[in-house]
C-alpha cells in the first residue's frame, strides 16, 4: 500500500471515528459518576489550590478530572465537554491499536481492521463517549502494551548480531526511550485509576514473548521491563505530595472483598458470577470477536502472542471477578484491549490459512464467505447498538447491570435537564432554594454542574440525604431568605407525604423505573 493511500485511509478512519463518537454525544443523560467528576473539575476551576487533589479523598487518582478542566472552560455544555475528553482518549487508543498490530507483524489491512473494531464495538464505542475514567485507563493500558512490545522487539533485534549479543547488558538509546515510554504510560494509568496495578502481569509476560531468545537475552529484557515498571511506580508515588494520599486506599473495601475473605471461602460467592462477567464480553465485544479471540489459543503463527494477550487479559479480569463485591462491565474494560487485538490477529490468520491456502476455488469461496459473514455480524450488531444509542437511548441493548445503572436507577440522569430548565424558569422571577435527595452523585451534583458559571445569587441547591423522610431544620433555616422552596427527589426515595397538587415536574425512567420529581414545598416551610 502506498504512503499516499495510507494517509488518505488514516484521514478517512479518523473522520469516521469522530463521526460515530461525536454524533448525538449527549443523547444519554448524565450518569452519576460523570456528574461527580465534572463537579470536581468545576471545583478545581473555582479554586485549584484547594481542590486540585480533591478526587483522592474519594479514592480516585486525579488525572482524568484534570483533563476535563480545559474542556469545561472551552465549551458551554459541561456534559458534552466532559465526554469530549473521552472521545479524544479513544482517538489516541485506536491509533495505538494500529501501531500494536504493526509491531506484531500484522498486515496493513489487519491494522485497519483492528482500528475499526476499536471504533465500533459496543464496549469501545460506548466508553469512548462517557466521561468516565475507565476509557482513558484502557488507553493508557494500550499505550503500555505498545511500548513494552516495542522494547521487546528492539532487544530481540539486537541479539541477532554477535557484537550486540555481547553488549546486551548496555541499553541503547532506543531501549531507554521505550523503557521511558512504557513506564510513562503505566504511570499515567496509575494516575487515571488504581486498577492500573492489574496490568502488572503484562510486565512478567513480556520477557517470555520473543520466540527465539537466549536466557541471557531474556534476563536482559526482564531487567529493562522491570525498569519500566519501576518508573511507572515512581510516577505513581509522586502523588504522595498530596496530604490526602492515604485516602486513595480508604475505599477499597467498598468495591472489593479482602483477599483473606475470598481465600477463607468467599470465593463461593464470587465464582458463580464468572458466567455473567463472560457475558459482558460476549455482548459488548460481540460473539464473533470473542470466538476469534478464543480461537487464538490454537493459533500457529501467533501462538506466543495470543498467550501473552490472554495472560494479560486474565491477569487483569480474574482478580476483579474473584474479589469484586459489585462488578460492572466498565471495570473489566481494559481486559478487552487484549482480546480485541487477539481477535484482529486471528482474522488475519483465517484469511491466510482458510482462504489463501485452500486448494480449490469452492473452498476459498466458502471460507471467505464465512469470514466475511462473521465480520458482517460484528459490524451489524455494533451498528444496531450505535444507532439505538443515538436515537432511542432508552432502548440501548445494555446488559442488565448497565441497563439498571444508566437507565433505571437513581444513578441515571433522566429528568435532570428538565429539572434544571424548570428551576431556571423559576429563578428568572424570584429566588429559589432547592433541596435534593442525596449528598453527591446524580443529586445534587448533576443539577449543580449545569449552574456552574451562571449567576446563582438567588439560588441555593443543597443535598439533604436519602431516603427523604423529612426536610432538615437546618435547610429550612437557610431557606428563609428565598421566596420559593423546591424538592428534587426520586419517587422511590420519597417517604414524605406530599399532596399531588404540589408536584411541578415528573420525568419517568424507562421500563417502569422510578421517576425524577420536582415538588414545590414552599407552603410546608415552618412559620417563624
Amino acid at each position: 500500500m502506498s504512503i499516499k493511500r495510507s494517509w488518505w485511509l488514516g484521514i478517512v478512519g479518523s473522520l469516521g471515528y469522530l463521526a460515530v463518537t461525536w454524533w448525538r454525544l449527549t443523547s444519554l443523560p448524565v450518569f452519576a459518576d460523570e456528574a461527580i467528576y465534572i463537579r470536581w473539575a468545576q471545583l478545581i476551576i473555582d479554586d485549584w489550590s484547594r481542590y486540585l487533589f480533591f478526587p483522592m479523598n474519594d479514592g480516585k487518582t486525579p488525572l482524568f478530572v484534570w483533563l476535563m478542566v480545559p474542556a469545561l472552560q472551552l465549551f458551554n455544555n459541561p456534559v458534552w465537554a466532559a465526554r469530549l475528553v473521552s472521545v479524544l482518549g479513544g482517538f489516541v487508543q485506536i491509533w495505538l491499536t494500529g501501531h500494536i498490530l504493526k509491531t506484531l507483524g500484522a498486515k496493513r489491512q489487519t491494522q485497519w481492521l483492528g482500528m475499526l473494531f476499536m471504533t465500533v464495538l459496543p464496549y469501545w464505542y460506548f466508553h469512548h463517549r462517557m466521561a468516565l475514567m475507565d476509557g482513558w485507563l484502557a488507553t493508557a493500558v494500550t499505550g503500555t502494551l505498545w511500548a513494552l512490545l516495542q522494547l521487546a522487539q528492539v532487544v530481540a533485534n539486537r541479539l541477532k548480531t554477535k557484537k550486540d549479543h555481547q553488549r546486551i547488558w548496555q541499553p541503547t538509546g532506543s531501549e531507554l526511550m521505550w523503557i521511558a515510554m512504557a513506564g510513562g504510560w503505566w504511570g499515567l494509568a496509575w494516575w487515571l485509576k488504581l486498577p492500573a496495578i492489574l496490568i502488572a502481569p503484562l510486565f512478567v509476560l513480556i520477557p517470555l514473548w520473543p520466540k527465539t531468545m537466549s536466557w541471557s537475552g531474556r534476563l536482559a529484557l526482564t531487567i529493562r521491563v522491570g525498569a519500566a515498571g519501576f518508573l511507572g511506580l515512581c510516577l505513581f508515588v509522586i502523588l504522595r505530595v498530596s496530604p490526602v494520599f492515604g485516602q486513595l486506599f480508604a475505599r477499597g473495601s467498598d468495591f472489593l472483598y479482602p483477599l483473606s475473605t475470598v481465600l477463607a471461602g468467599g470465593w463461593t460467592q464470587t465464582l458463580p458470577n464468572l458466567p455473567t462477567y463472560a457475558w459482558y464480553f460476549v455482548t459488548y465485544l460481540t460473539w464473533p470477536i470473542c470466538l476469534a479471540a478464543v480461537s487464538g489459543w490454537f493459533s500457529k503463527r501467533h501462538q506466543r502472542t495470543h498467550f501473552l494477550l490472554w495472560g494479560a487479559a486474565l491477569g487483569y479480569a480474574v482478580p476483579i471477578a474473584l474479589l469484586g463485591r459489585v462488578v460492572y462491565p466498565r471495570y473489566l474494560l481494559p481486559a478487552a484491549v487484549f482480546l480485541t487485538i487477539s481477535a484482529a490477529l486471528v482474522y488475519e490468520e483465517w484469511l491466510t490459512h482458510w482462504v489463501g491456502e485452500a486448494k480449490t476455488l469452492l473452498a476459498k469461496t466458502w471460507h471467505g464467505l464465512v469470514i466475511v459473514g462473521l465480520i458482517a455480524q460484528t459490524l451489524g450488531l455494533s451498528t444496531v447498538f450505535m444507532v439505538t444509542s443515538w436515537y432511542w437511548p432508552d432502548q440501548t441493548p445494555f446488559v442488565s447491570a448497565d441497563r439498571s445503572q444508566y437507565l433505571e436507577e437513581w444513578s441515571s440522569g433522566h429528568g435532570i435537564v428538565e429539572a434544571v430548565q424548570y428551576i431556571q424558569s423559576q429563578q428568572a422571577n424570584h429566588s429559589v432554594a432547592v433541596a435534593t435527595e442525596g449528598y453527591f452523585g446524580t443529586l445534587p451534583d448533576a443539577l449543580l454542574l449545569y449552574f456552574f458559571g451562571h449567576n446563582v445569587d438567588n439560588l441555593m441547591i443543597e443535598g439533604i440525604g436519602q431516603p427523604v423522610v423529612s426536610i432538615p431544620a437546618e435547610f429550612w433555616q437557610r431557606s428563609t431568605s428565598y421566596q420559593q422552596v423546591l424538592l428534587v427527589v426520586n419517587s422511590h426515595r420519597l417517604q414524605l407525604p406530599l399532596a399531588r397538587e404540589h408536584l411541578r415536574l415528573e420525568v419517568c425512567r424507562p421500563n417502569g423505573a422510578p421517576c425524577l420529581q420536582v415538588w414545590d414545598i414552599t407552603t410546608l416551610r415552618p412559620k417563624n
